[in-house]
């Protein structure tokens, strides 16, 4: 006779918890990780703790499914992603502490061969992510490298170097950029004379007693306890999706729950860094024009049903993470995953509301938005783009109602006043609002993103076979080329194979992310494109034949 299985019990008990009465926090915080608590699948390590202490601690799903080893809370360790750029800048601000470098230091000061853009871009540019770089991600995957590849922060210091262009003026915009923490390591490296590995061992986690916690800058090297990270693949399977990238700063740190309630705990009693750290970790940066930002130094700060929330995530090859701290309260809450289908983000605010039920402020109760019916919907509808972000969005209309789509995402837009919608009906905070030629849609933690309504591609064959031909970027270090097939063009992408381009707006093409823009000479003919890619953008392509 079979076993009943971990989830059915929990089930089980739920419903007879439900049966007596309400369900206790941990059965309800049991409950969220549910579809996670499957031994043939991955899945997340979550804690919860308050003024120190655990609320909550427990893995779901394995960490290995070749071995068959389930995710242990205490021990499992989860590659952070992005949630790694808090310790970069605690390096950053530790050394800016003992004096050997000043956040207003220009970067080539420490890296002469990064190109000079005419404007100094500043240590605290990169740390809250207003230098205009371009992302260093994008740039190596556009000219041919796979996340799988070996690539070594010497090829991503190439890339960089390379850039004859900016995004936009330093200081003057924010776009979160991987570029400025990968530089920030390179930094730590030059001003301390060890790696950012090194330099975080000793001087963050060895006396936090993170003992499970390390760098990873070696692809080769062994992390005992390092869960494997997979992706979907068919209706109940899984893949690897790991990557093999060395470069630090940006990511890599390597961490369990248990070891993040003790860093959380550096924030109310400060052994490293002390209070002077804590502070300038969480002061939010602000652009030229004294426009505020929620990001600070690698952490975001924001509000969440009325309070004060300090949060980062991360997400990189099959892991996601996210980390988040209500400070009024002392309660943090760290999910880890090794699948990019979960939602840590979600589930950590989760995790907070049950144990943190009754707390939060009752005017922060928002109402439910209430739909109201539209005369035209189409009237929306169309393609939108962000010219400074490099960012294509669509509007499409359909069977009464509004999808506002771009790569990889697709959200109903839920109207709530004529030309008014929001994203998102469970955060008030992120609406979409239309004028008579912009769209307008808040996101959370950054400034609005702008866009403005351009019209519908409708180029003729005949004039896709004039675009047709080889184009070459020095600043990718990668050619491509573009060939008219079946009234279509497809684009080359080094390593990739063909990608169908669509003819997006006026002499513009997108595939997968990209856009393309066309530059002509004065008699029309096309000389080259310039490449957009929302962290990355003004590369140029020249044609070559």
């Amino acid at each position: 006779m079979n076993q009943p299985s971990r989830l059915t019990l929990l089930l089980s008990a739920l419903i007879l918890s439900h049966a007596a009465g309400a369900a206790t926090p941990d059965e309800q915080a049991a409950a969220l990780f549910a579809p996670y608590a499957k031994a043939g699948a991955p899945g997340c390590a979550v804690a919860a703790w308050r003024d120190g202490k655990p609320l909550f601690e427990q893995g779901y799903g394995a960490a290995s499914l070749e071995h068959e080893v389930a995710i242990d809370a205490r021990r499992t360790v989860f590659d952070l992603a992005s949630t790694s750029k808090q310790f970069t800048a605690a390096a950053i601000l530790l050394l800016a502490q003992d004096g050997k470098l000043k956040l207003d230091d220009d970067i080539r000061r420490y890296l002469p061969q990064l190109p000079d853009y005419g404007t100094p871009i500043t240590i605290d540019h990169l740390l809250h992510h207003t230098s205009g770089l371009r992302d260093y991600l994008a740039l190596l995957n556009l000219s041919g490298v796979d996340d799988g590849d070996v690539s070594t922060s010497a090829d991503a210091l190439a890339a960089i170097a390379r850039q004859q262009g900016l995004n936009f003026q330093p200081g003057s915009a924010y776009t979160y950029s991987n570029t400025g923490y990968f530089l920030l390591a390179q930094i730590v490296e030059k001003v301390s004379g060890q790696s950012l590995a090194a330099f975080s061992k000793a001087r963050i986690f060895e006396p936090l007693g993170m003992a499970d916690t390390s760098i990873l800058d070696d692809h080769a090297k062994v992390v005992p306890h390092r869960a494997t990270a997979y992706r979907p693949d068919g209706p109940a399977g899984f893949a690897l999706l790991m990557s093999n990238w060395e470069q630090t700063g940006d990511g890599a740190v390597q961490s369990t729950v248990a070891d993040l309630a003790k860093w959380d705990a550096n924030f109310y009693q400060p052994k490293v860094g002390g209070a002077w750290l804590v502070e300038q970790l969480q002061a939010a940066g602000k652009l030229n024009d004294g426009t505020p930002l929620h990001y600070a130094r690698g952490l975001m700060v924001d509000q969440y049903r009325g309070l004060d929330i300090v949060a980062h995530g991360g997400a990189f090859a099959g892991y996601r993470s996210e980390l988040i701290r209500l400070p009024k309260l002392k309660l943090g809450v760290a999910v880890l995953c090794n699948r990019p289908d979960a939602a840590p983000a979600r589930l950590a605010r989760q995790v907070a509301d049950i144990y943190a039920a009754g707390e939060f402020p009752a005017a922060a109760a928002a109402a439910e938005p209430v739909p109201v019916a539209l005369a035209d919907p189409a009237r929306y509808a169309g393609v939108y783009w962000n010219a400074r972000e490099g960012m294509l969005r669509r509007v499409d209309a359909q069977d009464g109602k509004l999808w506002y789509a771009a790569p990889g995402m697709k959200q109903e837009l839920l109207p709530v006043a004529e030309g008014r919608f929001v994203r998102d009906p469970q955060r008030m905070a992120q609406p979409a609002v239309f004028t008579e030629r912009t769209l307008v849609v808040e996101r959370p933690g950054e400034p609005p993103a702008r866009f403005e309504r351009v019209s519908a591609g409708a180029m003729t064959p005949a004039q896709l076979a004039g675009v047709a031909g080889s184009y070459h970027s020095d600043e990718l270090n990668a050619d491509f080329t573009l060939r008219l097939k079946d009234g279509k063009l497809w684009m080359t992408v080094p390593r990739f194979g063909q990608q169908p381009l669509d003819n997006v707006f006026a002499d513009a093409f997108g595939a997968a992310g990209i856009v393309l823009r066309l530059e002509r000479d004065r008699a029309g003919k096309v000389t080259g494109m310039v490449a957009y890619l929302g962290r990355a953008n003004g590369m140029k392509l020249v044609r070559r034949g």
